[in-house]
């Protein structure tokens, strides 16, 4: 018969267990002071940052000395096409800049435009609203009139010779002219 493996003995939880990481993790009852403790002041707290801006912070090449640094006539030439090439080029770029700024402005003074006509269309509406509600409130005054006038059509009738108990009638003044 083959011989197998031996059994692996067990060992406790892996490092890399989720068991391992939650029994590492801080528990709730963290010590407080901890929480209040303060970095400790140093009094040579002045020092260069190490990402400031310093002097050889570009990519720069290396400058050639002595006879190298002549440039041969054929170089030259080329340089100088490349200055040119790129005088061109910003020439081209500040005028689509220009451009672009232009087009930005009409932009903008057309929107401007549409939010002054907004705001017209907007007073006028409610301008249109305040009528339409003044013509239902003098509608609703119309009907309490017509109420008040059918209540008077359908008061009780009183006799004049009572009215003339209360009220004394004057005597008709010489002086005026009939009208006939």
């Amino acid at each position: 018969m083959a011989k197998t493996a031996p059994n692996k003995k067990k060992s406790s939880t892996s490092i890399h267990s989720r068991a391992a990481k939650r029994a590492s993790s801080p528990s709730i009852n963290t010590d407080k002071s901890l929480k209040e403790a303060k970095p400790p002041v140093d009094s040579k707290s002045i020092r260069p940052s190490v990402l400031a801006v310093h002097q050889g912070a570009g990519v720069s090449k290396k400058s050639k000395n002595g006879r190298k640094s002549v440039l041969s006539a054929k170089a030259r030439k080329r340089q100088e096409k490349g200055l040119d090439r790129a005088e061109t080029v910003m020439d081209k770029k500040e005028k689509k800049v220009e451009k672009s700024k232009g087009r930005a402005r009409t932009v903008q003074e057309r929107s401007k435009a549409w939010e002054e006509l907004n705001k017209k269309m907007l007073a006028k509406k409610a301008k249109e609203d305040a009528e339409r509600l003044e013509k239902e409130n003098w509608v609703d005054e119309e009907d309490e009139a017509m109420e008040e006038d059918a209540e008077v059509k359908n008061a009780e009738v009183i006799p004049a010779e009572v009215i003339a108990q209360y009220v004394p009638l004057s005597a008709p003044a010489e002086d005026e002219d009939e009208i006939l």
